[in-house]
């Protein structure tokens, strides 16, 4: 009778054990498809950078590394200015005025963050490694490449780059399909 309430007693521990073993391998096959996607994701748009910008292979060695450091910082200000507005969103209705107006302070320190990032990248180091004219062009590549994953997303997108009429600089309304969403803004101006 004692080994019977010692194998009942063990179960619930064995049970938990599994679920956690369970938990472990689904977070171990959640983060490597993760690093999957993020790996093809940073392949497609490396590839396409480099056939739209035209990019030599002494000049793919140079500014890919920047290029790579630039998104990196400008993605860690983006994260925080999401985690501040998630946070602002979900305790809305809690929040003093005092705490409201200490969240857009930093919302708009985030801003500025990305806005002086983006002048120091585009000003001083993408020029140290492109030619002006690929420096200009990257902006409009940048854009472009939003425009394809955007559509490419909402299904309309096949992966393999932009389709006619998409990233080619032509005006509002050229080259679009019936039936594709909204056309998006042109880029902003440069600096």
């Amino acid at each position: 009778m004692k080994r019977i309430i010692n194998h009942k007693m063990t179960n619930p521990a064995r049970f938990t054990s599994l679920a956690i073993l369970a938990l472990l391998v689904w977070s171990v096959a959640a983060n490597a498809q993760s690093e999957k996607q993020i790996k093809k994701f940073n392949e497609e748009r490396e590839a396409y950078f480099n056939e739209k910008l035209e990019l030599s292979s002494s000049e793919k060695k140079a500014f890919w590394p920047v290029y790579n450091d630039f998104t990196k910082r400008k993605m860690k200000v983006i994260e925080e200015e999401r985690n501040t507005f998630r946070y602002s969103h979900e305790n809305a209705e809690n929040l003093s005025n005092e705490e409201i107006n200490e969240i857009l302070a930093r919302i708009r320190t985030y801003k500025e963050q990305v806005f002086h990032l983006e002048q120091e990248y585009y000003k001083d180091k993408f020029p140290s490694v492109l030619p002006p004219e690929k420096v200009l062009k990257l902006y409009k590549v940048e854009w472009d490449f939003r425009r394809y994953l955007v559509k490419k997303i909402r299904g309309g997108g096949h992966g393999n780059g932009p389709g006619p009429g998409q990233g080619q600089g032509r005006g509002a309304g050229e080259g679009q399909g019936a039936g594709e969403g909204p056309m998006l803004p042109e880029p902003p101006p440069c600096f």
